[in-house]
């Protein structure tokens, strides 16, 4: 058994998931374009690179994602994906990727439970809660 997060994205699900494996130590498993998939007849030109399902484990845990056209998109919300790291200097790194193009919540700082506690929105639409701590 396996648990595990599926997130949608607006078209940059590939970018995403390869920032993610750059800057967050991530391997990337799957990357199916719709291209390579039974869907691509039926698809326009322009939606064959795009993703219709893609893996990465990121510390060990599986995040999922595909694009959806920008009809059916929704910006995620009611949920963040929580980081947890081993260093305040790990926590400051990890913001300071994801927090280019995106939108800052709450800089790191320390907190009654952390030494170093961050939020932030991704240039994705992916909301990130990065935490320092056991």
């Amino acid at each position: 058994m396996s648990l595990s997060f599926h997130i949608d994205f607006n078209g940059q699900c590939q970018e995403a998931f390869e920032f993610y494996a750059a800057h967050l130590h991530g391997v990337i498993g799957t990357m199916l374009q719709v291209k390579d998939s039974p869907l691509s007849p039926s698809s326009a030109e322009q939606w064959q690179q795009k993703i219709v399902h893609a893996n990465i484990s990121i510390y060990g845990v599986e995040l999922a994602g595909a694009d959806v056209k920008p009809e059916q998109y929704q910006k995620p919300q009611g949920f963040y994906v929580l980081l947890g790291l081993s260093t305040e200097d790990a926590v400051k790194s990890a913001f300071d990727k994801l927090c280019v193009g995106g939108d800052v919540i709450f800089p790191p700082q320390k907190t009654f439970w952390s030494p170093c506690y961050a939020i932030v929105t991704d240039r994705f639409g992916v909301p990130w809660k990065i935490n320092c701590g056991t």
